[in-house]
C-alpha cells in the first residue's frame, strides 16, 4: 500500500520515465546527441574566432573533460563533419572547424530543436509553457542542491 507523498514521488518518478522515453533529445540523422552537441559548441566557438575552436575550448564549454571530447570530435571528423589542423601561430594548438556538411547538419538540428519546443510551447500555450518552464528551474536546482549535499 502506497501512504501519504510516496503515490506522488511515484508518480513524478513515472512522469519523468515517461519523458525519457519520448527521446526528445533524440539523434539527428544517427548521430549521438553528444556528438550533436559538440556540434553546437564548435559553431559558436567559430562565431568568437574564425580559425576555429580548441578540444580544450569545446570541454570547457561543455563543462566536460578534453578526454570526453576527443572521441567525439574525431568520430566527428572521421565522418567528415569537421576539420582538425594546426594553429598557424602556434603549432601545439590543434583548432576544429565545421566542414560545409557539418554546419549543414548543425543549422538542420538547430531547426529541429527549436521546431520541437515551438511545437510544444503551441500545445501547451502561454501560461502552462510558463509554467514548466518554472518547474523544470526549480527541479534543477533542486537537483543541484541534492548532488551538492552528497558530495559534502
Amino acid at each position: 500500500m502506497i501512504l501519504g507523498n510516496e503515490h506522488r514521488a511515484h508518480r513524478l518518478m513515472s512522469a519523468f520515465n515517461l519523458l525519457k522515453k519520448t527521446a526528445w533529445h533524440k539523434a539527428v540523422e544517427g548521430y549521438k546527441p553528444s556528438e550533436l552537441k559538440v556540434l553546437f559548441f564548435i559553431r559558436r566557438g567559430a562565431g568568437r574566432d574564425s580559425r576555429g575552436v580548441t578540444v580544450s575550448e569545446i570541454s570547457s564549454m561543455m563543462g566536460v573533460t578534453s578526454p570526453t571530447v576527443t572521441p567525439l570530435v574525431r568520430s566527428l571528423e572521421d565522418n567528415g563533419l569537421v576539420i582538425r589542423y594546426n594553429d598557424q601561430e602556434d603549432r601545439r594548438l590543434v583548432r576544429v572547424k565545421l566542414t560545409e556538411e557539418g554546419d549543414a547538419l548543425t543549422r538542420k538540428s538547430i531547426k529541429l530543436y527549436t521546431d520541437r519546443f515551438e511545437g510544444l510551447y503551441d500545445y501547451l500555450g502561454d501560461e502552462r509553457s510558463d509554467q514548466l518552464a518554472d518547474l523544470l528551474e526549480l527541479v534543477f536546482q533542486y537537483m543541484e542542491e541534492q548532488k551538492k549535499q552528497i558530495n559534502e
